[in-house]
C-alpha cells in the first residue's frame, strides 16, 4: 500500500493521505532486466489498474517476459482509500418502472444523481480538486522511490497516455522509457474534436468493408443504410428488452438515434466487434431489433465500471475548461451521421454539478520531451484516432509512431486480436534508442467480416447463454435438465425393451409404440448434442447474433423429431383408449411422450427451432 498526501498544494494537511494498493508481478524471466514496466491506469480516468489485473496476468507477456510489472492504482479509482466511485449512479438508480433512461431524461437523472454523489464525498471530508493528473504523476514518482527503483518504464493507454505524458512533463527523471497506447495529448480539445474521431473510424470500417468482397457485395451502399437508420430511429426509437445486471429482471432500453450512433461508437473500441458491426447496421434496418441485443446489454451491463467522481474531478479540472461548448454542438453539423452523435462523456454539463477549479493553461499544451516515446493507434479507434497521436509526437524528440489498420482503441492492449503491435512494444522495451522491426504491420489480415452469407440471424442461442447457462437459475437449468434425462431414460428403455424382445420375441408394449419413442428421443438428443457442437465450435461473435448458416440443416432434425412426437403422443392415446399393452409400459410411453412434448415445447419456446 503506498501512502500519498491528498494534496500536495500549499497549506495542505499533511495529515490527510491516500492509500493506494500496489502489486508487484514477478517477471517470468530468471534474469528479469532492473527497470520494471508500470501500469498506472487502466484509462478512463476511473477505469480501475486492479480491475484489469486479468491483463496483466494473462496477456501481457510482451512485458512479463522479460521484466517485473507493477500495478498501481491511481488515487480515487476503486481500490484506493478513499474512492470517488459513485454508488448514487449504480444501474439501479437509473431504472424507472422497468425502463432504463435514455435520451434528456437520462441526462437530468444523471446530474441530479451525480449532485448527490459530489454532496457525499465533500461531506466526508474528500479535497475533489486534489484528484488530477498532476497528483498522479508525483504519486509515481513516490512510489518508484518507495520500491528503490532508479529507473523504470511506463504504459499509458487511453487517458493512461495523458497521465503518462503528464509524468514526462513535470517528472522526467527515472523515465527510461514511456508507451503510448492510443494517445490523448494534453494539447487536444478532446470533446470539441471527439465526433471527428468518431467519424474517422466509421470511415475506415466502411472501406475496409468496401474493399472485401464478401462486405461490399452483401452491403453495397452501407454509409447510406446507416444514415437512413438513424433517420428513422430519431423519428420513432427502437425497444429491445435487456436484463438487470443487478438482478436478471427484464428492462426495456428504448434506443433513440443518439443511442444508436452512441453505441456504434462504443462498439469501434474493440476490434472483435468490428467485423460484425455492417450485418448490425443492416439487420437494424431491416427492423431487426433483435441484432442490437447484445450491444445494448454490454451497454447496460458496463454502465458501473467507471469511477464516476474521480472520472469528473480529472475532466472538469483539466479537459472541460478547455473545450468550447458552442464547438461542441456544431461539431456533428451538416454530417448525416455525426448530427445524431452527441459526446458520451456528459461534458461539460455534469461539470457544473462537480465543481472543482479548473486548472492553469499548462494542461492545454504540449509535452515537449527527449525519453523515448512509443505511440501505436488502431485504425478503428474512434476516440484516439492517428491525428492525436501526430500532433502528440511533433513534442517528442525521440519517437516511433505506428498505425495499425485492423486493430482498435489500445492497439497494444488487445493483443488476443493480433500480436503484432505487442511485438513491437516487446522490441523497444528491450532497447528503446534503436527502431523496432514493424514488418509485422504489413502481414496483418485485413478484417475479416461477417455477413448474412455467414450468419443466419437469431438471438436465440444468445439469450439461451443469457437466461439459461449465465442465469444458474435453478428453474431455467432445471427445466431442460430433466427433460434431456427423461429423453435419455427413453433410449435406455427402448434398448432394453428391444433387446428384451429378441430374446424373447414377445414384449408388452403397445405394437410399434417403442420403436417410435426411440426416434423421437434419438432425433431430440442429436438435434441438441449437435446444437452443442456447434456452439462449442462457433467464434462466440457469431452466436450473440445469430448461428452460423451451415447449421441451419440441423432444423431437419427438429422437424422430424416433432413430427414422430406427434405421432407418438397418437400412438400413446390409442394405447389407453384401447388398453394396448400392460399398463407399466403405457406409463412408461406416456412419460417419453411428454418429455417429447416438452423438448419440442422447450426450443420452440427458446426460439430455437430458427427458421
Amino acid at each position: 500500500m503506498l501512502v500519498v498526501p491528498e494534496s500536495r498544494a500549499p497549506g495542505s494537511d499533511p495529515e490527510k493521505t491516500l492509500d493506494l494498493p500496489v502489486a508487484v508481478i514477478a517477471s517470468r524471466s530468471d534474469e528479469p532486466a532492473a527497470d520494471p514496466l508500470v501500469f498506472p491506469t487502466a484509462g478512463g480516468p476511473g477505469s480501475s489498474t486492479f480491475g484489469a489485473l486479468w491483463y496483466a496476468l494473462d496477456y501481457a507477456d510482451w512485458a512479463a517476459d522479460g521484466r517485473d510489472i507493477i500495478l498501481v492504482e491511481q488515487r480515487g479509482d476503486a481500490q484506493a482509500d478513499p474512492s470517488l466511485d459513485c454508488p448514487e449512479l449504480d444501474t439501479e438508480h437509473r431504472i424507472v418502472d422497468g425502463v432504463w433512461l435514455t435520451g434528456s431524461a437520462a441526462d437530468d437523472l444523471r446530474r441530479e444523481l451525480t449532485a448527490k454523489c459530489y454532496a457525499r464525498l465533500v461531506e466526508e471530508g474528500n479535497n475533489l480538486a486534489g484528484y488530477t493528473s498532476a497528483e498522479s504523476a508525483a504519486d509515481l514518482v513516490d512510489l518508484r522511490k518507495a520500491l528503490g527503483y532508479d529507473a523504470w518504464n511506463l504504459y499509458g493507454v487511453s487517458y493512461g497516455s495523458r497521465l503518462a505524458l503528464t509524468m514526462m512533463r513535470d517528472h522526467p527523471e527515472g523515465l527510461r522509457s514511456v508507451i503510448l497506447d492510443g494517445t490523448l495529448p494534453l494539447n487536444v480539445n478532446r470533446h470539441e474534436l471527439m465526433p471527428a474521431g468518431f467519424r474517422t473510424a466509421l470511415d475506415n470500417m466502411l472501406a475496409a468493408c468496401a474493399a472485401d468482397a464478401n462486405c461490399e457485395e452483401e452491403y453495397p451502399d452501407l454509409e447510406a443504410t446507416l444514415a437512413r437508420l438513424l433517420d428513422t430511429v430519431a423519428d420513432k426509437p427502437l425497444s429491445v428488452t435487456v436484463k438487470d445486471p443487478s438482478d436478471g429482471s427484464d428492462v426495456r432500453l428504448d434506443l433513440h438515434d443518439t443511442d444508436v450512433a452512441a453505441g456504434l461508437f462504443d462498439a469501434l473500441y474493440d476490434a472483435r466487434l468490428v467485423p460484425i458491426l455492417p450485418f448490425v447496421i443492416d439487420q437494424l434496418s431491416r427492423g431487426n431489433l433483435d441484432s442490437a441485443l447484445p450491444l445494448a446489454q454490454s451497454s447496460v451491463d458496463s454502465a458501473d465500471y467507471s469511477t464516476e467522481g474521480l472520472y469528473l474531478s480529472v475532466e472538469c479540472a483539466e479537459e472541460a475548461p478547455f473545450n468550447d461548448p458552442e464547438a461542441i454542438a456544431a461539431a456533428g453539423e451538416d454530417d448525416p451521421i455525426l448530427e445524431h452523435f452527441v459526446d458520451p462523456g456528459g461534458l461539460p454539463g455534469d461539470c457544473e454539478v462537480w465543481d472543482v477549479p479548473a486548472l492553469s493553461a499548462i494542461e492545454n499544451q504540449a509535452v515537449a520531451s527527449r525519453i523515448p516515446a512509443l505511440l501505436t493507434v488502431g485504425g478503428y479507434d474512434p476516440v484516439t484516432p492517428l491525428a492525436f497521436s501526430e500532433k502528440a509526437a511533433a513534442g517528442l524528440a525521440w519517437h516511433y509512431l505506428y498505425a495499425f489498420p485492423t486493430m482498435a482503441h489500445g492497439a497494444v492492449w488487445q493483443n488476443w486480436i493480433d500480436d503484432c503491435p505487442a511485438s513491437i512494444a516487446q522490441q523497444f522495451l528491450n532497447d528503446p534508442r534503436s527502431e523496432p522491426d514493424s514488418s509485422c504491420i504489413a502481414a496483418m489480415p485485413p478484417t475479416d467480416f461477417l455477413t448474412t452469407s455467414d450468419i443466419y440471424p437469431t438471438s436465440a442461442i444468445y439469450r439461451f447463454n443469457t437466461d439459461v447457462v449465465q442465469s444458474g437459475k435453478p428453474v431455467q437449468v432445471g427445466i431442460p435438465s430433466i427433460i434431456l434425462v427423461l429423453l435419455i431414460a427413453t433410449l435406455v428403455y427402448s434398448v432394453v425393451y428391444g433387446l428384451s424382445w429378441l430374446f424373447r420375441r414377445r414384449g408388452g408394449a403397445p405394437a410399434g409404440a417403442v420403436p417410435v419413442a426411440a426416434t423421437a428421443a434419438v432425433l431430440y438428443l442429436a438435434y441438441a448434442g449437435a446444437l452443442a457442437l456447434v456452439i462449442v465450435n462457433t467464434d462466440p461473435l457469431i452466436l450473440g447474433f445469430g448461428v452460423p448458416v451451415a447449421a441451419r440443416p440441423l432444423i431437419i432434425a427438429l422437424l422430424l423429431a416433432i413430427a414422430v412426437t406427434i405421432l407418438l403422443v397418437v400412438v400413446t392415446v390409442r394405447a389407453w383408449v384401447v388398453a394396448d399393452g400392460t399398463t407399466f409400459h403405457r406409463v412408461a410411453l406416456s412419460v417419453a411422450s411428454a418429455a417429447s412434448v416438452a423438448m419440442a415445447v422447450w426450443l420452440i419456446f427458446r426460439g430455437l427451432l430458427f427458421l
